[in-house]
C-alpha cells in the first residue's frame, strides 16, 4: 500500500487547530490498532538544537508540542517523557528556554537526558556510533521535527531529527568519520531511524526556517503541518514544497539506495490537502553558502568548550542565584 502523508494548512501556532491536525493524525495512523494505549510509556523527540525562543525557528514549537501531550493524556498514556540531546546546554535549560516549563506542570512530562549508548552496527562500519540505549523502555517514540533549512544536509525534517538521539558530542565526531560523503552520512541517518522506528512523526512547517540553518537562518511563513509514519516519504513530500531536488536531499540519496521508506511521489498519497501544487512555494531560500559536512579540530574544540562553559559554568551560576 502507498504511505500516507497528513498535509493541514495553518498560518499560526492557535491551539484548538493544532490540537484537531494531531489528534486526527493519530486517527489516520491508527487503522491497523491504536498508535498509543492506556498505560503507555511514550518517548518524544522534538527538535532542541540550542535554547532559543520559538520566535527564533530553531526549536519544535511548544503549541505543537502541548498538542501532542493533551492528546496523549485522553488516550490514557501513563508516561510522558521528553529528550534531545542539545549542541549547546542541558536539556532542561535548552526545554525551558524554548518555551516547554509548563509542559511538566500540565501533563507530568518529564525531561529526561539521554543514557546508555550503545553501539549501532551499520552497513559502512562507522566507527563510533553509538545511540540512546534508554529509548528502549518506551512503548512508542514520536518523531517532532522543527522544518528548516541545513547547511550541510540542505534540509532537516523527519530523518535528520533522530540524529538527535546520539548522545552529546559524539555528533560532531560522527560528522567527521564519513570522510565528507553526505550521502554516507545520509546512510548513516537511515541506519538510526530504522532502529529507532518512531510510530508517528509529526512536523513544524507552520513557521519554517530558511536560509543559513539549522541555527542562524530566518523565519518563513511556510504554514504547514505534516504527519506520517513512512519518515522517507514525508521529506520526499516536504522537499516538493519548497522545491528542494533528491539529489540535493542527502537522506533521500541515502533512502533510496538502502530501499527505505518511499521516495516515489508517484506512490505516496496525500491526504488533506491533496493537491500538491496548491502548497509548492518558489521563495524558500536554503543555505547561501552549503558548507562539508566534516567539522574541522578547531570547531570542535570551540563546540566542546562552549558546552563546557554553557553547563557547567553558566547553568550552575544561574540556578544557584
Amino acid at each position: 500500500m502507498n504511505p500516507k502523508i497528513l498535509l493541514r494548512k495553518s498560518d499560526a501556532y492557535h491551539p484548538g487547530p493544532v490540537e484537531g491536525f494531531v489528534r486526527e493524525s493519530v486517527s489516520l495512523f491508527s487503522e491497523k490498532g491504536l498508535l498509543f494505549g492506556s498505560g503507555d510509556k511514550v518517548l518524544l523527540k522534538p527538535n532542541l538544537l540550542r535554547g532559543f525562543a520559538s520566535e527564533r525557528c530553531v526549536t519544535t514549537h511548544p503549541a505543537v508540542v502541548d498538542a501532542v501531550c493533551r492528546v496523549l493524556k485522553d488516550l490514557g498514556v501513563s508516561r510522558i517523557d521528553l529528550s534531545d540531546s542539545p549542541a549547546i546546554g542541558s536539556l532542561e535549560a535548552v526545554a525551558n528556554k524554548a518555551g516547554y516549563s509548563d509542559l511538566q506542570k500540565r501533563y507530568g512530562v518529564r525531561f529526561v537526558e539521554l543514557s546508555d549508548p550503545i553501539p549501532l552496527v551499520t552497513e559502512e562500519n562507522i566507527a563510533h556510533l553509538k545511540i540512546a540505549g534508554s529509548i528502549r523502555e518506551y512503548d512508542s517514540i514520536i518523531n517532532l521535527p522543527k522544518f528548516k533549512s541545513h547547511c550541510q544536509m540542505t534540509l532537516t525534517l523527519a530523518i535528520k531529527n533522530l540524529f538527535g538521539l546520539v548522545i552529546g558530542k559524539r555528533k560532531p565526531v560522527l560528522h567527521c568519520l564519513v570522510k565528507n560523503d553526505k550521502v554516507t552520512f545520509g546512510k548513516m541517518l537511515i541506519d538510526i531511524a530504522k532502529h529507532v522506528a518512531p510510530s508517528l512523526t509529526i512536523i513544524d512547517g507552520v513557521t519554517a526556517m530558511q536560509g543559513n540553518g539549522p541555527i542562524n537562518g530566518s523565519p518563513y511563513p511556510l504554514g504547514l503541518l505534516a504527519a506520517g509514519i513512512d519518515m522517507t516519504a514525508l521529506d520526499r513530500v516536504l522537499a516538493e514544497i519548497v522545491n528542494v531536488p533528491i539529489n540535493k536531499m542527502y537522506a533521500l540519496q541515502a533512502a533510496r539506495i538502502r530501499q527505505y521508506g518511499q521516495w516515489d511521489l508517484q506512490h505516496i498519497e496525500c491526504v488533506s490537502e491533496t493537491d500538491l501544487d496548491s502548497l509548492k512555494v518558489s521563495d524558500f531560500q536554503l543555505a547561501k553558502y552549503p558548507v562539508d559536512i566534516t567539522f574541522n579540530p578547531f570547531r570542535l574544540a570551540k563546540s566542546f568548550l562552549k558546552q563546557f562553559y554553557e553547563v557547567g559554568i553558566k547553568e550552575r551560576l544561574s540556578s544557584s542565584n
